[in-house]
């Protein structure tokens, strides 16, 4: 492999790579941002894939993301890679942010036509999620399920609007970019 390291990294040390790159997450998210421009396929295409990517993420099918992704970018026509890229947003670090908004966001939903469900014991509810059987788990699947609907219309159509711009701008100044070094190129043979 071109880019294969010298001496592997350890399994802590590749942990510790996934909490926290070593360049940091500044130089992280541009490594992404700059991978998500550079993908072939029409800004529609691109932003698509990446806006079902990142409403996909919202959901609490923990384990399914990448697979449903695959399937809606298909569905919609967008790129199954941009799809992935966006499913990454939803991640160790993000996921308890999106639980919780998702769980708030549908226990309000679910209140406002008579069926606010009963509190959540926080202290126990890993616990549960890992060993309960559906019918235990449902009162808190329900609201996630629930607000997850409005929150990932919402980043989906945010994603959509702001990728869609930022792939034609880049498209659009990489062939400038490239017909002016065409036409610098063509010059020197003339000459």
């Amino acid at each position: 492999m071109l880019f294969r390291r010298r001496r592997p990294l350890k399994p802590h040390q590749k942990l510790v790579q996934l909490v926290w790159p070593r360049g940091g997450w500044a130089r992280t998210s541009r490594y992404y941002q700059k991978r998500l421009m550079r993908l072939s396929g029409s800004p529609h295409s691109i932003a698509a894939g990446f806006s079902a990517g990142v409403a996909l993420a919202m959901t609490p099918f923990l384990g399914f993301h990448y697979l449903l992704c695959f399937v809606v970018a298909f569905l919609v026509r967008g790129n199954v890679l941009a799809a992935v890229l966006g499913t990454s947003l939803g991640n160790p670090l993000t996921f308890p942010f999106i639980w919780l908004g998702t769980f708030e966001t549908g226990s309000l939903i679910l209140g406002w036509f008579g069926r606010r469900p009963d509190p959540i014991d926080l202290d126990h509810l890993a616990h549960k999620l890992l060993t309960e059987s559906w019918r235990e788990i449902w009162p808190i699947l329900e609201p996630m399920l629930v607000g997850a609907v409005p929150i990932a219309l919402l980043l989906g159509a945010i994603s959509y609007v702001l990728v869609y711009i930022a792939a034609q701008g880049f498209q659009t100044s990489r062939r400038q970019r490239f017909a002016s070094r065409r036409g610098a190129l063509h010059d020197r043979s003339q000459n």
